[in-house]
């Protein structure tokens, strides 16, 4: 019994034969596709604008693909240029897609003001499955093979891939197979080793891979008998040079120096986004002191505890209210809690020492600066302007502006907005768990302040990028030389 039938039709509707080919080359795309939007999202962006690229990429490698192959097979199509439309007869060439693919990408991107090494490295890694899935089209179609071998090489292979390696009368290197594991090796290696142990900077993972599939193809390119030539030259063994010259001066940083003014190698400044309660102003007190009064006069008798004020500290309003009283007296709770804290707002709050010296640098050296805050704007605003801040603050997000608080991190998202900047460049300042959350489910590069020491634990657990135990420690940060974002997503 043969495992598959006919190995090029996968099903047949009336006249319309589906190729195995295109299911296999459609699943791959697919998936490397769902993969990459799950990283996308992470990253902050909506799904919508990756679909639109999706779309509009897929017909655009294929095109490319094709025009790669007829270029240097053009003697096939010369005699009847009508030849190269027909698609169904085959003549793909993956170099011509990925670089129409790129030159798209390349556009798309930066008309959007997003950064496009960011892109390529989520792209480029899931592109090496994509690449090892496609392969086994080529099994399908009995193409992309080697040189002749022996019946007891072959042994060495399963049944189904030998019976379809047996072609006019020989058996044939199954070169598909040899590149499609260096392929699932080398995203292995990529995704799981450098990622996590080598990454330093932004485009890497692309040179990586450009590096990696060009050693790769290189070698089992020298096995094929159906290489596109020009001259005595394999075109793929070429442009496979090509791809890990610029894969391992791109890694070594050479790119970066030469390009240092262009996109997407060009740096920005990251745009500075504060908490305000415990980041710059020092409200506990009066957070305190509120709860206090909402709770003698709505649950007179009971006493808070130092942790149940601590638990408060993050959370809405709404949220921390809504643990003790019945949801339907939440807006009376806060309208009451409002009243007390604004009555008593001047008395009790104060900036943290290096507030002010911090915020002047990073106004001096033109850094976009937002308070992204749970409070409503109006508190901020009054908090600020109390504490002599405010003339340093360019955009403030109150919980009143946006419909899911923190750890959503669409308040800073927002505010990114509001500053006409791509959020692919963040620094997120906060001192509660929510505003670390906030940070990472955006990608966003976290900086948790130690100013209580027994929060300090719960603050570390979610892992921050850095940590500072004095605001001034800041000015210090972003002098470093290093991307402005979470890389462990």
């Amino acid at each position: 019994m043969s495992l598959f039938p006919d190995t090029k039709t996968f099903m047949t509707i009336g006249p319309l034969h589906i190729a195995w080919y295109a299911v296999i080359i459609l699943s791959a795309a697919f998936l490397t596709y769902y993969l990459c939007l799950r990283k996308f999202r992470k990253m902050g962006y909506e799904d919508e604008i990756f679909e639109n690229f999706f779309l509009m990429m897929l017909p655009t490698a294929i095109i490319g693909a094709r025009i790669w192959y007829v270029i240097f097979e053009w003697r096939q199509y010369v005699d009847n240029p009508i030849r190269v439309f027909y698609i169904w007869e085959g003549g793909l060439a993956i170099h011509g897609g990925i670089i129409a693919a790129v030159l798209l990408g390349w556009y798309y991107f930066r008309k959007r003001c997003i950064n496009g090494l960011r892109i390529m490295d989520v792209v480029f890694p899931y592109l090496l499955i994509a690449q090892a899935i496609g392969r086994w089209g080529n099994f399908m179609n009995q193409e992309a093979y080697g040189g002749a071998v022996s019946a007891q090489f072959m042994s060495h292979f399963p049944a189904f891939i030998k019976d379809q390696m047996f072609i006019m009368g020989e058996y044939h290197h199954p070169t598909f197979l040899y590149e499609s594991i260096g392929n699932i090796v080398g995203f292995i290696l990529i995704y799981f080793v450098y990622r996590k142990y080598g990454r330093r900077k932004r485009g890497d993972l692309t040179f990586a891979y450009l590096a990696w599939y060009g050693l790769v193809r290189f070698f089992v390119e020298g096995f094929r008998t159906d290489s596109l030539m020009m001259g005595n030259i394999r075109v793929a063994q070429l442009v496979s040079i090509l791809g890990i010259i610029i894969g391992l001066l791109g890694i070594a940083g050479v790119w970066d120096k030469l390009f240092q003014n262009f996109y997407p190698f060009k740096k920005q400044k990251p745009a500075v986004i504060f908490d305000l309660d415990g980041t710059l102003l020092d409200t506990e007190a009066l957070i305190f002191a509120s709860f206090r009064h909402v709770f003698s006069k709505y649950k007179p008798g009971y006493e808070l505890s130092l942790k149940e004020l601590k638990s408060f500290l993050g959370p809405t309003l709404k949220a921390s209210f809504e643990k003790y009283f019945d949801p339907s007296m939440s807006e009376e709770l806060i309208q009451a809690y409002r009243e007390y804290n604004v009555a008593h707002h001047d008395e009790l709050v104060k900036p943290f020492p290096g507030a002010k010296e911090t915020l002047q640098y990073l106004k001096e050296q033109e850094y976009p600066i937002a308070i992204a805050s749970n409070k409503i704007k109006e508190t901020v605003v009054r908090g600020i302007t109390h504490c002599g801040l405010a003339e340093y603050i360019d955009v403030i997000i109150g919980c009143d502006q946006i419909c899911d608080p923190k750890p959503s991190p669409q308040c800073i998202l927002e505010a990114c907005k509001e500053l006409y900047c791509s959020h692919d460049d963040v620094i997120y300042v906060g001192d509660s768990i929510t505003d670390i959350q906030a940070a990472k489910n955006m990608a966003a590069y976290s900086v948790a302040v130690l100013f209580d020491e027994e929060n300090a634990d719960n603050l570390l657990a979610e892992k921050p990028c850095r940590t500072i135990h004095h605001l001034k420690e800041l000015i210090d940060i972003v002098k470093e030389d290093h991307e402005w974002s979470d890389a462990t997503i």
